[in-house]
């Protein structure tokens, strides 16, 4: 009951973190449910009961007493309607009752590469310096939540924000994801692509030493503009595996189809100073707790989520053909690097 089927290789394991986090819990959201939906078919019941006997009394099958006049049992028809779709319309679940337990479970199946930091004075550092390099407006961004671990000698960290003087403790109302890392080989200049052409633009317009770029990616041309201040270091960088591997961030994590309030998501990228960093602009604009019946495509994109900072090392670190930890074990052997979630 409530297994969670390991689709991909970043999600192997991650049943037992499911199990141990999220099952309890949904377990019991089920059997209250079952008791609600218990209380509010026996209040059904009482309440066809009493129209039934009113059928009755007009068939004058059976005396009623007060309920002989129709007005009487109209009251008593209505007040019975009224009292079954209040009870039904309170079975709804609560939300936000399994958003903590999967975030948990998340934290918990990648323990050994990320973990909790209460470093909040770097993750203002990152954050302000997106601001001072454009790369993110300039407004306030409050940490919500950071993580910082090892992966393949390179460090890397993950910081959610929200915008403006908003605060917020749902891990799923995030405006802002954060993924940082350490280049693994030098790389000069400064180079940069984003999803929002105009903004990438308006930065370069006027300053001299930054030349546009075309990655050897047809559908990541499509989405991305890259400017940089080093042709050959663009060249080294954006291999067809990295381009492919940010179009599956981006498909995941920004795609267009998650727009709210009006807000195009985004995603940026900007290598410079020996790091790689990838912002994703989402706006969540305060999103309610999720539902139970959510909880396992919420599970998938937090482990999307946690796994785009080894994929990143993976297709900068590794070779030509290496796997990045978000193919599914059926495509390990492709030939490029790629998420498939």
């Amino acid at each position: 009951m409530h297994s969670f089927v390991e689709k991909t290789s970043a999600e192997q394991g991650f049943g037992a973190s499911w199990r141990q986090e999220v099952v309890p819990v949904l377990a019991h959201h089920e059997a209250r449910q079952r008791r609600r939906i218990m209380l509010a078919s026996l209040i059904t019941g009482i309440a066809a009961g009493v129209g039934g006997v009113i059928l009755l009394q007009q068939a004058q099958i059976v005396s009623l007493g007060l309920l002989v006049t129709p007005l009487n049992q109209i009251l008593v028809l209505v007040l019975a309607g009224l009292v079954v779709i209040m009870t039904w319309m309170a079975l709804p679940p609560i939300s936000g009752a399994v958003a903590g337990p999967v975030r948990r479970a998340v934290e918990l199946h990648f323990a050994n590469l990320l973990t909790p930091t209460d470093n909040a004075g770097f993750a203002e550092v990152i954050l302000q310096d997106l601001v001072t390099d454009s790369v993110l407006a300039d407004q306030n961004y409050t940490r919500t939540a950071a993580y910082a671990g090892t992966y393949d000698d390179c460090r890397i960290w993950m910081i959610e924000a929200v915008t403006g003087q908003r605060t917020s403790h749902d891990h799923h109302s995030a405006d802002l994801l954060v993924f940082r890392v350490s280049l693994p080989f030098p790389l000069p200049g400064e180079t940069r692509a984003d999803s929002h052409t105009d903004r990438l633009l308006s930065m370069a317009a006027g300053q001299n030493g930054i030349a546009g770029y075309q990655a050897d990616h047809d559908e990541f041309n499509d989405i991305f503009t890259i400017a940089t201040t080093d042709t050959g270091a663009a060249a080294q960088l954006f291999t067809s595996g990295f381009a492919e591997t940010l179009l599956r961030v981006q498909e995941h994590l920004a795609s267009p189809l998650m727009r709210r309030s009006g807000v195009q998501p985004r995603l940026a990228m900007q290598a410079t100073r020996g790091n790689l960093v990838i912002v994703v602009d989402r706006r969540a604009n305060g999103a309610p707790g999720i539902l139970a019946t959510d909880a396992e495509q919420v599970a998938r994109s937090l482990i999307v989520q946690f796994a785009t900072l080894p994929a990143l090392v993976d297709c900068l670190q590794g070779p030509a053909g290496t796997s990045p930890v978000f193919v599914a074990p059926a495509s390990r052997q492709a030939p490029r690097n790629v998420m498939s979630v």
